[in-house]
């Protein structure tokens, strides 16, 4: 199961992220995903280049576990709420593993929220500069 850290994302803010392409957003290195409530993804920021390597327009389409591998099977939504499983998860503020289009493995920091019916926001922020591959990744959450 995934885990992460939360954020309650309830103000315009967050929506004004998620829905339009903001082109600075790089500069917050905060990569702004938008899925709907089957995990793929409808919308991105620009930051998802900076984050990812990928180009917003190529992510559209994909699932999420393209950039976050160990969601391939996670409910994201139950019960037109997010998982409460990966909602207490991501109280507790344990690294996520993410992959960047190079196949790279790095330690981040999601924040997931509902956002209107049947979507979900993700917010993917790393955790350090370097790059984790999956061996020392998994040592660490083995702590």
């Amino acid at each position: 199961m995934a885990t992460a850290s939360k954020l309650q994302v309830k103000s315009p803010w967050a929506k004004t992220y998620a829905s339009s392409r903001i082109p600075d957003a790089g500069t917050l290195d905060l990569a702004v995903l938008t899925l709907d409530d089957l995990g793929v993804i409808r919308d991105c920021s620009q930051a998802c280049e900076q984050v990812f390597g990928y180009l917003p327009e190529e992510l559209a389409g994909r699932h999420v576990s393209t950039l976050l591998p160990q969601l391939p099977h996670a409910e994201l939504v139950q019960e037109d709420r997010i998982n409460s499983r990966l909602a207490h998860l991501c109280h507790c503020a344990v690294a996520f593993q993410a992959r960047r289009r190079d196949g790279q493995c790095f330690a981040s920091e999601l924040f997931i929220n509902r956002l209107g019916i049947h979507n979900v926001l993700v917010l993917v922020r790393s955790l350090e500069a370097s790059i984790l591959d999956r061996g020392a990744f998994a040592a660490m959450l083995a702590r």
